[in-house]
């Protein structure tokens, strides 16, 4: 049974790492462009390709709070790392994701930014927890200096990282919806993908504020 488990943790994270990104990217895209707008798919695709090279770049390679293990590596992440965040967090919000109707915005906004936020937690929470137990993520935080189990270095910041990560992207990308899609703004994409990455960048730096120590 142990071995049958390995054997399955092994499959899932080679698929989740080096086939479902370059499926899932070109997948995903088509389907926001096919259901909203070029504009709404570069921003709800764009921003997680940016994100996930930017973020984890700075947190691997900079500030050395976790690190990558494996094939194709640049420096301590995967190069391909954008196209993994990108093609999973397409799929998580194009399951969550309802357009706002006229007259009941504010519940839309609530809805796929809860909604989002679960899927998130749940996805990239066991994601994670299989691949420090793989060895494939390493995760230097308090509990991982005081050698405790997988289940608690995971789960020490992670849920809430993941829950504001993605209330943050559901959020921001249901504003988008309505200003590119509903609105036809096209030009505002030069000014909402950089607010929407600050938005992203700020909730999923609040738990490493809140919850390591300095």
């Amino acid at each position: 049974m142990n071995t049958q488990r390995l054997s399955l943790s092994k499959i899932f994270l080679f698929e989740s790492k080096y086939v479902f990104p370059f499926i899932g990217f070109p997948v995903f895209l088509w389907l926001w462009l096919r259901d909203g707008s070029p504009a709404f798919a570069a921003l709800v695709m764009g921003l997680p390709l940016v994100f996930g090279y930017v973020i984890p770049g700075i947190g691997t390679n900079v500030l050395k709070l976790w690190r990558f293990n494996g094939p194709w590596l640049m420096g301590r992440y995967f190069f391909h790392h954008g196209f993994i965040y990108a093609a999973t967090f397409g799929m998580e919000l194009y399951l969550g994701f309802f357009p706002p109707a006229p007259g009941n915005e504010a519940w839309a906004l609530i809805g796929n930014m809860a909604r989002t936020a679960a899927i998130m937690v749940f996805i990239g929470w066991s994601h994670d927890l299989i691949a420090v137990r793989e060895g494939v993520i390493e995760i230097y935080n308090a509990s991982w200096k005081r050698g405790a189990s997988p289940e608690t270095i995971v789960s020490q910041s992670t849920p809430l990282c993941y829950a504001l990560l993605g209330a943050a992207y559901g959020g921001m990308a249901t504003w988008g919806y309505q200003i590119l899609v509903q609105q036809g703004n096209i030009s505002a994409l030069w000014w909402l993908f950089p607010l929407s990455f600050a938005v992203m960048a700020l909730a999923g730096s609040i738990p490493y504020l809140l919850m390591e120590p300095r």
